[in-house]
This record gives structure tokens, C-alpha cells and sequence, in this order.
């Protein structure tokens, strides 16, 4: 039986990064960019605007009072949009200008609409606008790359991309980025027992695994290749194997542990796979397998208990699709425990816990009753993964121990 650290790196290890593709930034959110990348274009690429206002020489209004206003005359307008390249404000002069507009040549700030005192002609058109205050000269302006100069290192490579970055790269010109791809993931429950019927027939049961794996894996980013369902019979899945898209992983559940019907380990040596290591050293799913098919796809086998195959998913698919797409291993914050927790010594717990800030800012928690694997309703209520140490055979109160969110990427703490 292997080690929770060493199966984790044998999983890293056989999992090297996919080949890059290109795509549009558009749908670039949730990748990982597979080379650092520059903007095209500065941002703002022109001196423009911040509002609505007036654009002119700061200088020509040093000499504003209320008892002595300053009158410019207002000789243009411009809006966003507009080419402004032979538009320019001469001394003693103004251009209405809207927000976004390119500043014309000559003006060096922006006074705001509601801060002069306008004069109109017959038609509404500003023709001449009064100060009574000096106007300090780069004020509510967007100097060209004041946000991204021009050629900016925007993104490093193996960055997950956000919504954010995809803004980014939108605004300085990038049409499309490198990135690795999302793994391709199917998956595959196993089990005589399961039904898809609302009534169940004596001796059947819901199957609440296919329907988890198949939102787990489009919540954690996959490229979800379909959820499939076997029988007990080594044939039906050899068959099922062989059909199945092109894929980077096959997740199973069910038949993997000892029994006379844990069939997977038979069927994938039939199939000529490697099985790099079957038995982990954890609670719950010690019975998970880890395999490589002759075609290079990967297979993780995980236990039929429901809590065995969510801890399967999250850490042993999960890192697996991090490897795929060139991250690092994932580093968890600690939380000191609520209360004394036993356990299994020579296994790492991953208890179903809730977690919560304490008045300090620091993590606090609390590992949820209803541990066994079978127990879906503590899972429902967990916002985390306790993570309890393989030596220990009891994790006292105030402990420090990892905790890891439930899907892999966001809190709900």
C-alpha cells in the first residue's frame, strides 16, 4: 500500500502537461496560459478624457477668482470615438469634450461640465464657459498606458486565466492566446446494483455517483467527454473502455477493492494497462487505483462509496488535471481544530469539516459527525476537507491541520 504524499506524486508524474492550443480570449477563462504573453497596445492608447467636461490649458486659468472669473471660448467638440488629430486648443480657448474623447492637442486638463458656469447660443450650443477657480494642469485625464504600456508583460505562463485577464487581453488587442487545453475527462460507474429508474426494484439503488462526477467535472474545468454505466462483468467495461472518445482520464467507481466482484484491476491488466499502484494509505477510498493504458490515457479507479469517490475526485482527478495543464501542486491553508478527533493511525483522514474565520482572521474547524464513507447528507453540510495526518491516532483541540475547499477552486467560507 502506498502513501497518500507518494501516490499523489506517481499521479503528478504521469500526468505531463498537454500540448498547447490557441484559442480566442474570449473563451480563454478557466484555461492556463501555456507562454507568457504581452499586450499589443498600450491602454488607454491615447491621451483621453476621464468626463464630461471641458478640455484646455491649465495655465490659461491661473489667474481665476470669483471676483475675476476667466472666460475661454469654446471652439470644439469631441466624442469618444472621433479622430481627433487636427483638433487643438489654442490659448484662450476650450473644447467640449465627452468621456473617452482623445484630448486635443494643446489642452492639458479637464475641467469637469458642473464646475464652469456656461454660455450658450440661441441653439444650446456652449459657446464660452467662466471659471472662477485655477484648474490644476493632468487632472481627469487617461494618459496613454497609464494602465499597460505598450508590449506590457500581461501574463506568466501556467497563469489560470480569470474573467479579469480575459478583460486584459481584450483591451490591449490580443485576439487570441496559448493555452493548455481542459483535460478530457469521461467517466464510468460500475455496479449490477445501480438505477436510473425514479421507483428502485428490490435490491437497487440510486446512482448518486454518475450525476456527481459528471457536475464535479465540469465544475473543476474538465472537458467532459460523458458519463457512462456498466455492469459487474470485466467484458462490459473492457467494451465500454474501447468505445469511449478520445480522452485524457477514465474515472471509474465501483469493483476496485477485494472482492469476488471487484472486477476493474482484472479487466484493466486484460487490457494490457500499468498499474502504477492500487491501495492508498487514506480514509476514505484506500482501495483507489492508479493505471496508464497502453494508449497513454490514465485511469483512476475509485471505491463505490460515495464519500471515497468525492475524495477520489478531489485529490487524486483533480491534481491530475493540474498536472495536465502545467500547475504546481495545489498548497492548502491550516485551521486549528474545534475539537479532539480520533482516527485510524497509517492513514490520512480527509474528513468532511466545516471551517469559519474567528475574530482574529485566523481559521478555525470542526470535523462534521457522520464521517462514514457511505454519508452524503455531512458532505452537504461541509464547506472543506479536513486533511488529518497519517501518523496520528488522535488529532487533539487546537491542532493545526490542512484544509482544502470541497471542489477545488472556491471557498465558501
Amino acid at each position: 500500500m502506498i502513501s497518500y504524499p507518494d501516490a499523489l506524486a506517481t499521479v503528478r508524474q504521469l500526468a505531463p502537461p498537454l500540448a498547447p492550443v490557441e484559442v480566442n480570449v474570449r473563451y480563454a477563462a478557466g484555461r492556463v496560459s501555456a507562454a507568457a504573453t504581452q499586450g499589443r497596445h498600450p491602454v488607454p492608447p491615447f491621451d483621453n478624457s476621464a468626463m464630461d467636461g471641458f478640455a484646455l490649458r491649465a495655465a490659461d486659468t491661473a489667474a481665476a477668482s470669483a471676483g475675476s472669473p476667466v472666460e475661454l471660448k469654446v471652439t470644439e467638440l469631441v466624442t469618444a470615438g472621433e479622430n481627433a488629430g487636427d483638433l487643438s486648443v489654442a490659448a484662450g480657448g476650450s473644447c467640449e469634450i465627452m468621456t473617452g474623447a482623445p484630448l486635443p492637442a494643446g489642452a492639458d486638463t479637464v475641467v469637469p461640465l458642473e464646475q464652469v458656469e456656461l454660455q450658450r447660443d440661441a441653439t444650446g450650443k456652449p459657446t464660452a464657459i467662466r471659471l472662477t477657480t485655477p484648474a490644476a494642469p493632468d487632472r481627469n485625464l487617461r494618459r496613454a498606458g497609464e494602465d499597460f504600456a505598450a508590449a506590457a508583460p500581461l501574463l506568466e505562463h501556467g497563469k489560470p486565466l480569470t474573467p479579469a485577464d480575459v478583460m486584459g487581453l481584450a483591451a490591449t488587442g490580443c485576439e487570441t492566446i496559448s493555452v493548455y487545453p481542459a483535460p478530457r475527462i469521461a467517466a464510468i460507474t460500475t455496479g449490477n446494483e445501480l438505477s436510473e429508474s425514479a421507483g428502485l426494484a428490490p435490491g437497487m439503488i440510486h446512482d448518486a455517483n454518475g450525476p456527481y462526477l459528471a457536475a464535479m467535472l465540469q465544475t473543476l474545468g474538465a472537458d467532459f467527454a460523458g458519463l457512462f454505466r456498466t455492469g459487474d462483468r470485466a467484458e462490459q467495461l473492457i467494451d465500454r473502455i474501447a468505445a469511449l472518445p478520445d480522452v485524457d482520464i477514465i474515472v471509474t467507481t465501483g469493483g476496485v477493492s477485494a472482492g469476488r466482484l471487484d472486477f476493474v484491476p482484472a479487466a484493466l491488466e486484460r487490457m494490457g494497462a500499468d498499474i502504477l499502484f492500487h491501495k492508498v494509505a487514506l480514509r476514505p477510498g484506500k482501495p483507489l487505483l492508479f493505471a496508464r493504458l497502453a494508449d497513454g490515457r490514465l485511469v483512476v479507479a475509485l471505491p463505490g462509496n460515495p464519500i471515497a469517490v468525492a475524495v477520489g475526485m478531489r485529490f487524486f482527478v483533480f491534481p491530475a488535471m493540474r498536472a495536465l495543464q502545467h500547475q504546481p501542486a495545489e498548497t492548502f491553508p491550516v485551521a486549528r481544530l474545534t475539537a479532539t478527533v480520533g482516527k485510524k493511525p497509517g492513514l490520512t483522514f480527509f474528513a468532511k469539516a466545516h471551517a469559519a474565520l474567528n475574530d482574529d482572521g485566523r481559521y478555525t474547524v470542526t470535523v462534521l459527525p457522520g464521517q462514514e464513507s457511505f454519508k452524503i447528507q455531512p458532505l452537504m453540510a461541509a464547506n472543506c476537507w479536513a486533511i488529518l495526518p497519517a501518523a496520528a491516532t488522535e488529532v487533539t483541540a487546537g491542532t493545526a491541520v490542512e484544509i482544502a475547499p470541497l471542489d477545488g477552486a472556491h471557498w465558501a467560507i
